[in-house]
């Protein structure tokens, strides 16, 4: 064990997977046993950057994580003192010790291969960043429709959203000075930074996320609100107004 009471593991981890969690304890395990899978994948470290949860998501991750380090993969808590997303995700990279970052949403999975394709990617040096194409783990022909217009928009704008599982070479975000501390839309304010410090590349491979946002609203209610916030902020809204009219199902 460390000096902090986290678990020790020896290996300099190539990427760091943090997971932005708010009382997730139903959706973590599924995301975790994903990292679980992964073949092929070089050492990791998944941390849990908590918002405060008052139900048993860091329970679980521990238990579900705690044989990792001897397999090489670590695994960590971190309990932020601020809230929000952008201020999670903050406080996971400042224990992160990989030169390359991956966001996870609680409730995406990424697919089997997920790791080992970044760590291709990001060998060239050109490469500040990336994300996966969008599908949703239940379907429907709208979420279906919603999925793909999210993949190719990332295809050709070179911008991933945060259920996109974006990630981001660490050393491009100490130079933008890490996640935007923006109420709402951090993941496009992040993209976007990302994109200016170098090439970004939008992986084939699918990161399969939760409809639940979208159904907790009725699909094309919530889809269309979500595009109103989002033309609203574009003409310069402040975003703490906005936030206060989207309920974040996480």
């Amino acid at each position: 064990m460390s000096k902090n009471g986290q678990p020790a593991y020896a290996a300099r981890p190539a990427i760091a997977i943090i997971i932005a969690a708010l009382d997730e304890e139903a959706a973590l395990p599924a995301a975790v046993a994903a990292l679980a899978r992964q073949t092929g994948a070089p050492p990791f470290e998944a941390i849990l950057a908590d918002g405060g949860s008052r139900d048993h998501t860091i329970a679980i991750f521990r238990r579900l994580t705690r044989d990792w380090p001897s397999h090489g993969r670590g695994a960590r808590v971190v309990v932020s003192h601020r809230t929000g997303r952008a201020a999670q995700m903050n406080a996971g990279l400042e224990v992160a010790r990989s030169p390359i970052v991956l966001f996870l949403h609680a409730d995406t999975v990424l697919p089997d291969g997920a790791l080992r394709a970044v760590l291709e990617v990001m060998a060239d040096p050109a490469v500040s960043g990336g994300g996966f194409s969008l599908g949703f783990t239940d379907s429907s022909p709208l979420l279906r429709l919603i999925a793909g217009w999210a993949t190719l928009r990332s295809r050709l704008l070179h911008v991933h959203y945060g259920d996109q599982a974006p990630f981001v070479r660490r050393d491009a975000l100490d130079r933008i000075g890490g996640v935007p501390q923006v109420a709402l839309f951090e993941d496009l304010e992040l993209a976007r930074a990302v994109k200016r410090a170098g090439r970004v590349v939008p992986l084939r491979l699918t990161a399969g996320t939760s409809a639940r946002r979208l159904r907790s609203g009725g699909i094309a209610h919530t889809a269309l609100r979500f595009a109103w916030l989002k033309l609203r902020y574009a003409l310069g809204t402040d975003p703490d107004r906005l936030r206060d009219q989207y309920r974040d199902v996480r």
